[in-house]
């Protein structure tokens, strides 16, 4: 199945945005992530669409290091790793998970299936995929 995304109003330089001088861990929508040094949350206006589902997507920005975008689905009881292929994905292992690694509009995605619920980070700098996928 085809998986859609669409983020609107992303985060710009003007922002008043805090950056954390240390790494930290959250938990956002029941799942673990990591947030590097020098990131800071982004209170912009975003927009998620797919096909039907609901999902949670946070912002995290540093002018000099890029961005982060993690999605949760939590609303696909029993949802697959299958959902979650998108056209030109190749399917990856990133810190245990399995998943689809793809690149679209200047950010590189992995998507996966935890706890029945669908993941997406969307990352500026591919290799920072480690470091805030647990």
């Amino acid at each position: 199945m085809l998986f859609a995304f669409l983020f609107l109003g992303m985060a710009c330089a003007a922002e008043n945005v805090n950056y954390s001088n240390q790494t930290k861990n959250i938990t956002f929508e029941g799942v673990d992530f990591t947030i590097p040094e020098g990131f800071g949350e982004s209170k912009a206006d975003e927009e998620f669409k797919d096909l039907g589902s609901n999902g949670q997507t946070c912002f995290y920005i540093n002018e000099w290091k890029g961005e982060i975008v993690i999605t949760v689905i939590s609303d696909w009881m029993g949802m697959s790793l299958n959902e979650l292929y998108k056209d030109g994905a190749v399917k990856s292992k990133i810190n245990g998970h399995e998943g689809w690694n793809y690149t679209e509009n200047d950010l590189h995605y992995f998507g996966y299936v935890q706890n029945d619920r669908g993941i997406l980070i969307g990352v500026t700098n591919e290799t920072r995929l480690y470091e805030v996928i647990l």
